[in-house]
């Protein structure tokens, strides 16, 4: 890659064939210097892009690739609302009951809908269960009948995101099937989509090949649902309200907050995507070998700040055959809320993981294990406790007396912890820890002082036996991070000085 200095030197080299211009470029007049110093920062930063442009194919680099990647996988980007149950206290003299879909509020003003019946008599205390979302209906008239016809979905003007669609006309409602998978001409289908840019489509068929064309001038109506997302500041016992009365009976009902199902999850950050933009591109949903297993459930649970899930070859190879790891997955976990058992392995050690027997899986290990089963429900999901396993790496440096020692030591851990502590990306992820060759690219191109004379580098990452481990939660905290820093004569060995 050229940089800004390599153009500079260039012009450098080359005003002296124009006399008249030289005079002044020596003189460093403004008027030719800015212009020249422009377009030497420009074509740097061109230069940077080509750069990127040649790993775009084999490493995504950008956001925009990620996006488009994304969209090519069908990643839309959608919340999963959070879901509660609420007591209902009623200290009326009449009976009280309420339908689905009713609007509620908490103390916090986010809006909630009912999702089972309530029927309460005079004095009854009754739980029911409500999920976090709010509506939007829209109609929509088809200007134009076109096969596979797209309506751009409103997203919210708030903080709420998209996490639902329902479609309808004056023939009913339409069915939502994803890529038109086993989809004929005529059936009323839709599909969701989205583009580079996370805007939202819906889009429907051909008439005569697959799905249904609408015909001109029809009205759709598209219901978005909006949801906050990932909500952990629920607090029991905190008071519920209806969004708007109904009778004078209701202002003697009680609702509290009983217990929190799921906190919900925000969509795909950038960060996820990135990551799930390095699983295998042809991809329709459908698990069928252990990548796309592990791709399902993070592309559900975003959030989840450990996974690990593996089949029964990597489960005998740790830890012998057995006729129970037949046809079975193997999954260890560590959620947002952090309410699944983890075990602590010091470098030096070796900690066995605990299977989680059935009865004791948390909320986010029963959805992990119920989204396996809708993809394939010929399997067995079986969960051990993950297990953090804290990396010994040692780091020898020796730089350049013009650098400070201290300097250099905190740029050399804050680095190491960024790429490879606890909540980086290739950290959260099982089977995985920092190669020999990745931590000297990465320091000598982050750490100025490792890339200039004649600075040397030793790394050493401690690899005990077993340290391949599935259930391993493998990265570099600072208790187990050893930095040495020297510094000493390391100028270059040619006329004159440098460091």
């Amino acid at each position: 890659m050229l940089t800004r200095d390599d153009f500079q030197q260039a012009i450098d080299d080359s005003v002296a064939r124009y006399p008249a211009v030289g005079a002044l470029y020596r003189a460093r007049d403004p008027r030719i210097l800015q212009h020249l110093d422009a377009m030497a920062t420009m074509l740097s930063m061109y230069s940077s892009q080509l750069e990127v442009a040649q790993a775009e194919p084999f490493e995504k680099v950008r956001d925009a690739t990620v996006l488009a990647d994304a969209s090519m996988r069908g990643l839309v980007p959608k919340a999963q609302p959070s879901r509660v149950s609420i007591r209902l206290k009623n200290s009326s003299n009449a009976a009280f009951s309420a339908s689905p879909g009713r609007a509620l509020i908490d103390s916090n003003g986010r809006p909630f809908r009912i999702e089972t019946p309530i029927d309460a008599g005079p004095g009854d205390t009754v739980s029911f269960e409500a999920i976090q979302l709010s509506e939007k209906p829209r109609v929509h008239t088809v200007q134009e009948s076109r096969a596979f016809y797209a309506i751009e979905v409103e997203l919210a003007d708030d903080d709420s995101w998209l996490c639902g669609l329902h479609v309808t006309d004056e023939d009913g409602s339409y069915e939502h099937r994803e890529r038109y998978t086993n989809t004929i001409a005529g059936e009323r289908i839709y599909h969701v989509e989205a583009d580079e840019r996370r805007r939202v489509y819906v889009r429907f068929g051909q008439d005569g090949v697959v799905g249904v064309q609408p015909t001109d001038g029809r009205q759709l109506t598209i219901t978005s649902y909006y949801s906050l997302g990932r909500i952990d500041d629920f607090q029991t016992g905190s008071p519920m309200a209806f969004e708007t009365m109904q009778g004078p009976n209701e202002a003697q009902l009680e609702m509290t907050l009983e217990s929190v199902s799921s906190n919900g999850e925000n969509p795909p950050s950038m960060r996820a995507l990135r990551e799930l933009a390095k699983y295998p591109s042809v991809y329709n949903h459908n698990a069928v070998f252990l990548g796309e297993f592990d791709f399902l459930v993070r592309r559900h649970f975003p959030s989840l700040q450990f996974l690990s899930v593996w089949n029964e070859g990597v489960e005998e190879r740790h830890r012998g055959m057995s006729v129970d790891n037949i046809n079975a997955l193997f999954v260890a976990c560590l959620s947002a809320a952090e309410n699944e058992a983890v075990l602590t392995q010091q470098p030096g050690e070796e900690t066995e993981p605990q299977l989680v027997d059935e009865g004791s899986l948390t909320a986010t290990q029963t959805a992990i294990r119920d989204r396996i089963h809708a993809s394939d429900n010929s399997y067995r999901v079986r969960f051990y406790s993950a297990i953090r396993a804290p990396l010994a790496v040692s780091i020898t440096a020796t730089v350049a007396t013009s650098y400070d020692e201290s300097v250099v030591r905190d740029q050399i851990r804050q680095v190491m912890l960024n790429e490879f502590g606890e909540q980086a990306d290739q950290s959260r992820r099982g089977q995985s820890s920092p190669l020999y060759q990745q931590v000297y690219q990465l320091l000598r191109k982050q750490v100025p002082a490792l890339s200039v004379g004649r600075a040397d580098l030793q790394v050493a990452i401690e690899e005990p036996e077993g340290a391949a481990r599935p259930e391993l939660w493998r990265y570099v905290s600072p208790e187990s991070l050893e930095v040495s820093v020297t510094v000493g004569n390391v100028n270059v060995p040619f006329w004159g000085s440098g460091l």
